[in-house]
């Protein structure tokens, strides 16, 4: 289950009680309407008997109506069990005040019993709380049929209402699933799409650069030892070996370029280590990687960018700072991961002049787009690039 839609469902569960709060001044109201006719009706509350046990049954009733915690609690069995009381209750205030308002304390256990239970829960409640009100009223003989019809009405009609209302709820609930759920799909769609994008690039950069590079080192290879063989100037020899240098590091990157565009989505923190090992073995460059802080997962998109900012960096102080060692930091502190990289300065190398420069700005671009910072510029006698992100 994706973020999106247990955001969803948490929201859902969010609104259910809201719901209850919404009609908790509805309670209070219920429950001081029963109490005002209750106690002036007759027969009234007393200390004794039938008073006694009616006065127990209002207080049972005004305290479960006022708790309202049926649409409070996510536990169904705790809601039907609220229910039943209150049903069991309703129907004892009508059998022992059948004069009084008696119709509804039940007609309010069947409404909520409506907006908070399942269809065949709340109409086995709602039947059953009619029913027995009206036999109480009928047993009672004060109450004439018009009466009793009119208190079986009110329950129906409430308990409709209260299921409606449910119904209305569930309807936006899944409405919202099915938004996320669409959103999910369509970002799997799009993910999909990238990729089979990232594997047509890397088979272009493979079939036709790579290729081409390959071919360009053999023929510089060639022309070096025939200028040697030729006793060339030493200055044409040079430039020779500077464009075979070129050429291989060059095949060397439009390899690693492929190698990233086919497994982009698994690349993040957890190859750092490994891809500083690569600017060692492949570069010759010193590089020291340290971890501070307790290390946690970040976002795969995070994760990635970090990966993005470490590569860049470190192949711009192989190409512009010859010689110069290089200092990768990952940081972890309770809000935010922070990654570092420096070098210590060098010689401008050959590649100096190769490339848009348009690395960092990329990545730059992404980090913000994960609500981070990124800052780059001079620090001592070389360079650093500073990536600070919430994760």
């Amino acid at each position: 289950m994706s973020d999106r839609v247990k955001a969803a469902q948490a929201e859902a569960q969010r609104h259910f009680r809201r719901q209850g709060q919404y009609l908790a001044p509805l309670g209070w109201a219920v429950a001081a309407l029963v109490v005002l006719v209750t106690v002036t009706s007759k027969p009234g509350v007393g200390l004794s008997g039938r008073h006694l046990a009616l006065a127990l049954c209002l207080v049972v009733y005004v305290i479960e109506i006022l708790g309202f915690p049926i649409l409070r609690w996510d536990h169904v069995a705790a809601r039907a069990g609220e229910l039943t009381v209150l049903g069991a209750t309703s129907i004892a205030l009508a059998v022992l005040q059948p004069n009084g308002v008696s119709e509804l304390p039940g007609s309010a256990v069947v409404f909520i019993a409506g907006v908070a239970m399942s269809a065949t829960f709340a109409a086995a409640i709602g039947v059953a709380v009619t029913g027995g009100i009206t036999i109480a009223l009928a047993l009672s003989g004060s109450a004439g049929l018009a009466v009793i019809a009119a208190s079986a009405l009110l329950c129906a009609v409430l308990g409709v209402t209260g299921g409606l209302l449910r119904r209305y709820r569930l309807s936006r609930e899944a409405t919202e699933m099915l938004l996320a759920q669409l959103e999910d799909a369509r970002d799997d769609q799009a993910r999909a799409a990238a990729t089979e994008e990232r594997n047509r690039i890397a088979r272009d950069l493979h079939d036709i650069l790579a290729h081409s590079l390959s071919g360009l080192s053999i023929q510089l290879e060639l022309v070096r030892r025939l200028a040697g063989n030729a006793q060339a100037p030493v200055e044409l020899r040079s430039a020779i070996d500077g464009a075979a240098g070129l050429a291989k590091q060059g095949l060397v990157e439009a390899r690693d370029a492929v190698s990233a565009l086919r497994r982009d989505d698994r690349l993040g923190l957890d190859q750092l280590p490994d891809l500083v090992e690569h600017f060692r073995r492949d570069f010759s460059l010193v590089v020291d990687y340290a971890v501070e802080g307790t290390p946690r997962p970040v976002t795969p998109g995070l994760g990635l960018a970090l990966y993005r900012v470490t590569g860049e960096a470190l192949t711009n102080v192989a190409r512009h700072a010859t010689g110069a060692s290089a200092c990768v930091r990952l940081s972890f502190d309770e809000a935010r991961v922070q990654l570092t990289v420096t070098d210590s300065g060098g010689e401008r190398g050959a590649l100096a002049t190769e490339g848009s420069g348009w690395g960092l700005a990329g990545v730059q671009e992404r980090i913000k787009r994960l609500g981070g910072d990124l800052v780059a510029g001079p620090s001592g006698s070389g360079w650093s690039v500073v990536v600070s992100a919430p994760a």
